[in-house]
């Protein structure tokens, strides 16, 4: 069966492959740029991100040395709790360095693998959940989300 939903990939640089791997399962995916010199993440200072928003399911891919990006990640926790799966990726040592921020989250080491099909049906499971909610969403109320198993 092949997946529905938006997954948010938030890595300037993620290898074009993962992208189109994600794309043949049926995906869509939306790309974050991440923050940089003359950007912040919207997330972090203002609360709110429209690409989080949108997104059934995030791959995070940003160097959790940088203490921005692990603040990042928090609120990318927060906002999403167990509404959306999240796959982490980080470079080698940062699963030790970090592994209470990384705590509950699935994680590979310098990309994604073999957690790209676990991924891919748990973001189906979200986005399906999604609708449903939007079904049955009263009138003149925002969907909500429903939360994502462990499996």
């Amino acid at each position: 069966m092949f997946g529905t939903g938006t997954i948010l990939d938030v890595n300037p640089g993620a290898p074009e492959g993962e992208y189109h791997d994600l794309e043949l399962l049926g995906h869509q995916v939306i790309i974050c740029q991440g923050p940089d010199e003359t950007r912040r993440c919207p997330l972090v200072e203002n609360g709110a991100c429209a690409m989080v928003d949108a997104a059934d399911g995030v791959v995070f891919r940003l160097d959790l040395d940088d203490p921005y990006h692990r603040r990042m990640l928090r609120c990318y926790r927060e906002q999403l709790g167990r509404t959306a799966p999240m796959h982490v990726v980080v470079a080698a040592g940062q699963e030790r360095t970090h592994a209470d921020l990384l705590e509950g989250l699935p994680v590979s080491v310098g990309e994604i693998g073999s957690g790209l099909g676990r991924l891919s049906s748990q973001v189906t499971m979200a986005a399906a959940a999604r609708l449903v909610l939007s079904e049955l969403a009263t009138p003149g109320r925002p969907p909500g989300r429903l939360p994502v198993g462990d499996h």
